[in-house]
């Protein structure tokens, strides 16, 4: 099995529709399609249940999706670990361990500092504090603390808050509402993103759960919605660190979603001695991720 086909793998869990998968691998759907089929004839099992257009992982799926993921990082880290030296010492070395980070957040910062070269991969939460002791990697962006004692040199600091919000025109309803239970969203009409965000499993499985009926009208990505949302009356999930870096209201109110599981600190990790390396993104960071209260970020700031 090669990793052009674990990446294809990958893709397709994501995504969990074959025809999305492909148009963001630039591959057409029937040979994404192939590409699946040969997966379970090598693996000997089948890895999908099919519903409809979509498709979602069974039990032996899950496993080897874990295996495909391990795998690539590993991969992934091994040729950084081989490309690093010849780009020298000025080079920072991030991994992460969220979508946003590689949407939103590095695009933004590379914006702003074009001077600071950097390289970035994602990797398993559980992989992280080893590889940023050994200096595998500078500095992690993750929706963690890093577990590691002071005396260790690891500093592993809290800098954001990401929530789920929903997108509200202020003709609707709900707009009236300052937090949104999930009993308020049932028989709502929605847009969802093509790309499962970080809070998705756990908003359908809890809507499953209540009997909260959201009818979603399509699955585009988040360009179409922009497009869409000035003329039809829809709502549309995005967490507050997307919503920092690409969000336009256009007559919306964003309300966050109520439930402790719909909140999640994102830390930064880093090895006390490369602070001096680092300091430019911490610099950036305070800077331009501003509270939904309005007053800076401070990621500094005792828990």
């Amino acid at each position: 099995m090669t990793f052009q086909q674990l990446r294809e793998f990958c893709a397709i869990t994501d995504y969990e529709n074959i025809t999305m998968a492909a148009k963001a691998l630039f591959v057409t759907q029937p040979a994404l399609s192939m590409a699946l089929k040969n997966i379970e004839e090598e693996t000997g099992t089948q890895l999908f249940d099919r519903r409809g257009k979509n498709i979602y992982l069974n039990e032996n799926g899950k496993v080897f999706y874990d295996f495909a993921r391990r795998t690539l990082t590993e991969w992934d880290v091994l040729r950084e670990r081989f490309r690093v030296p010849v780009l020298g010492d000025t080079l920072l070395r991030f991994c992460y361990s969220s979508d946003y980070i590689p949407d939103y957040v590095l695009p933004a910062f590379c914006a702003s500092n074009p001077n600071v070269p950097i390289t970035i991969n994602e990797i398993s939460e559980k992989l992280i504090t080893s590889f940023v002791m050994n200096n595998v990697y500078d500095l992690a962006i993750t929706s963690f603390k890093c577990d590691a004692s002071p005396e260790d040199g690891l500093v592993s600091r809290r800098f954001y808050q990401n929530r789920l919000m929903v997108s509200v025109p202020l003709s609707n309803i709900l707009a009236s509402k300052s937090s949104l239970s999930l009993k308020d969203l049932n028989g709502q009409k929605y847009f969802r993103l093509s790309k499962r965000g970080e809070f998705s499993s756990t908003l359908d499985e809890m809507a499953r759960r209540e009997g909260i009926n959201m009818i979603v009208s399509q699955r585009v990505n988040y360009e179409v919605i922009k497009m869409q949302q000035r003329n039809f009356d829809f709502l549309y999930f995005i967490t507050t660190l997307q919503a920092e870096f690409d969000y336009i209201p256009v007559n919306r109110k964003l309300i966050p979603v109520e439930g402790e599981m719909f909140k999640r600190d994102m830390y930064l990790s880093y090895m006390l001695k490369n602070e001096g390396k680092v300091t430019p993104f911490l610099d950036w960071v305070n800077s331009r991720l501003i509270r939904r209260d309005g007053s800076a970020a401070d990621i500094f700031a005792e828990e």
